[in-house]
């Protein structure tokens, strides 16, 4: 007699959270991830027969799939309760199709593992959604089909290739070309001189001798010639306040946490959180963590949107607790600083990342969770809270000051604020990220020279006409930088403005780059090591689509349109695929040979030949340019600038 359902899920954690919220006429099993995919050895797309794909059981699954096929077969109805997204959606597909079962099959989609969250799922069932499952379908064949093609190439085309695991793909290849352009910049970059001029001024005819700063008015960078000119012409001039302005200064609060948001932000703040440890990190707390009585329990919502809105019923709780924790007038009215429209459509869960329950503090969780766990919570948690708040409001004084000589005339400006209202930021108090608080709108490092980047200062109340007193000028010589290098933030960001990938998949891009030895990370920023190179300047001259970024997103859009059931999956892939494969046809023929070295000027030891840093798949290491018939080599070391304990040399 059939007396059980059977919920699949994808992870042992989530089964057991879910399995405390159903009762016993509920089966919880998890499928740890993908049931079937396409075999690794082979390509397994029939391309001449409309792109089919030929999936297989993964290795390791089969007893998983007989238990399961069993189960279903003695159940009432199978539910199907994988992640709210395409890949979730396919994964369910997967399942089906591998049990071939007869049982009534119903898809449940909920964005938190809470027990409202997981009966309303079950109360409002739904079906599988095959646009969703096509757009991943197409997603997974067309990078099988470009990295099974341009892989082998590269193994023929770059000398010992298949022995330096070299690879290409649809997406890692552009992120690479990002990272190899920007160094380039970076080292063709030429800088250019200019200075800064700011006068140290008093009042004249007071008492107040405070000594406050006020800078030229405009953004112009001076010659030397012209800073010389100017600074002579200062030291001639009369002081006097021309105009006073005085405004109250609004800052929103940010958004709360995307994927992408939330990647960058960790990143940032919280040591040692790679991209892909925080979505590791997140996952846990997702899925369920044990807190004490209250058991295995859901602590945040789906950590992969792109949504930036709050259900209801969060924005109640939230606006409750800051009421009873605030006060009423920390209430904000849910206007929030505005995020840059991405490349690619919105993912399809329907909320930004939020704990569960506002209600549940970090310091309750404190004793439960990891440190890194407890990290990313509390980073969670605060955003959340702080989008519902009010604005922070600083008074801003700013003064026009008039210098005048009978042969030169000159404007400076400075400006003050007040603090009038912290709103938001209350709650970062004492934090590292007070004065931070929407970094992932911002590049490292980048120089800004904008009246709103200025700091502002404590002023001297002053009126307009008052006279003031010269005390010094300060001459300050600059020079222009280029962009800096990307930090894993700041690389996450600029794929997501420019449509590569989608944020759920960058902490595997990066994974791949970095252990491809086609990139490294050194003191926290990305640079291109020497084969990351080669493979760009081979792919880039013959397939300049795959190398751009503005293809690769039109593709993403693509398959966002497939997941909208908009486009047919197969049409969007032979669109592809036939411009590629003249581009294919013409690169084995034409592409060059190449060897990955990099010469030093260090000559061999035993021919006198030069000494070239190479690389392996175990990494770099100094060899001759002889080989064969010379087989000198050496390992790579790194100048660290770290004394040796032992010995007295620098490593």
């Amino acid at each position: 007699m059939m007396t059980k359902n059977l919920v699949i899920v994808e992870s042992p954690a989530k089964a057991r959270t879910i399995n405390r919220y159903l009762g016993d006429d509920y089966e919880v099993v998890a499928s740890v991830g993908h049931v079937r995919d396409l075999p690794a050895k082979t390509m397994s797309v029939d391309i001449e027969n409309g792109f089919l794909p030929e999936y297989e059981i993964m290795p390791g699954k089969k007893t998983l799939i007989q238990t399961l096929k069993k189960l279903a077969n003695k159940s009432d109805t199978v539910y199907l309760a994988t992640d709210p997204d395409r890949e979730g959606e396919a994964i369910s597909w997967h399942i089906m199709e591998a049990i071939s079962t007869k049982t009534s099959a119903k898809r449940v989609i909920f964005h938190e593992i809470t027990e409202q969250g997981v009966k309303e799922a079950f109360e409002n069932p739904t079906d599988i959604n095959l646009d969703l499952v096509n757009a991943q379908q197409a997603r997974r064949i067309l990078d099988r089909v470009v990295g099974y093609q341009l892989s082998p190439l590269l193994w023929k085309k770059i000398a010992n290739g298949f022995m330096l695991r070299i690879s290409a793909g649809r997406v890692q290849s552009i992120a690479l070309k990002l990272i190899v352009d920007r160094q380039d910049e970076i080292d063709n970059f030429t800088s250019k001189e200019y200075w800064n001029l700011s006068a140290a001024l008093s009042m004249e005819d007071s008492t107040d001798k405070t000594r406050f700063h006020a800078r030229m008015a405009g953004s112009k960078k001076y010659s030397s010639e012209e800073a010389i000119r100017i600074e002579g012409d200062l030291r001639l001039c009369n002081f006097k306040v021309s105009k006073i302005t005085t405004k109250t200064s609004k800052s929103k609060p940010p958004a709360p946490f995307t994927t992408s948001t939330l990647q960058q932000e960790s990143s940032r703040k919280i040591r040692g959180l790679t991209v892909a440890r925080t979505m590791r990190v997140a996952q846990q707390l997702y899925e369920g963590i044990a807190i004490g009585p209250d058991g295995e329990t859901g602590l945040i919502t789906y950590m992969r949107t792109d949504s930036t809105t709050l259900s209801s019923t969060a924005i109640a709780d939230i606006n409750r607790y800051i009421k009873d924790n605030h006060g009423e007038n920390y209430i904000g009215s849910g206007a929030r600083r505005s995020r840059k429209k991405t490349a690619v459509a919105a993912q399809e869960a329907h909320e930004a990342i939020r704990p569960t329950s506002i209600f549940r503090t970090p310091r309750q969780l404190q004793r439960y969770l990891s440190d890194d766990q407890l990290a990313l919570y509390t980073l969670i948690w605060k955003r959340a809270l702080a989008s519902r708040m009010a604005d922070s409001q600083s008074k801003i004084t700013t003064i026009d000051i008039a210098a005048t000589s009978p042969e030169a005339s000159h404007g400076l400006l400075c400006s003050g604020s007040e603090p009038v209202f912290d709103g938001y930021t209350s709650i970062y108090k004492g934090d590292d990220q007070t004065n931070n608080l929407d970094q992932e709108s911002l590049d490292d490092d980048l120089e800004d020279t904008s009246e709103e980047s200025q700091t502002f200062v404590s002023l001297p109340t002053l009126s307009e006409g008052d006279k003031l007193h010269l005390l010094d000028i300060k001459s300050e010589q600059k020079f222009t930088r280029p962009s800096p290098s990307y930090t894993q933030a700041t690389f996450v960001k600029t794929l997501e403005e420019s449509g590569i990938g989608r944020p759920s998949t960058y902490a595997s891009i990066m994974s791949t780059l970095e252990g491809r030895n086609y990139c490294s990370i050194e003191n926290g920023k990305y640079k291109p090591e020497i084969l990351g190179r080669v493979v760009v300047e081979q792919l880039t001259p013959f397939f300049p689509d795959i190398m751009d970024v503005t293809f690769t997103a039109k593709m993403e859009t693509n398959l966002d349109e497939i997941a909208n059931g908009q486009k047919d999956w197969q049409s969007v892939l032979q669109e592809f695929y036939q411009p590629y494969r003249e581009k294919f046809l013409v690169a084995e023929t034409s592409m060059p040979k190449k060897t990955v070295q990099k010469l030093t000027d260090e000559s061999c030891p035993e021919c006198e030949r030069p000494l070239a840093e190479k690389v392996s798949r175990n990494g770099k290491f100094i060899a001759c340019t002889g080989f064969p018939e010379c087989r000198y080599s050496k390992p790579y070391l790194v100048h660290t600038g770290v004394k040796c304990p032992n010995a007295k040399m620098e490593i």
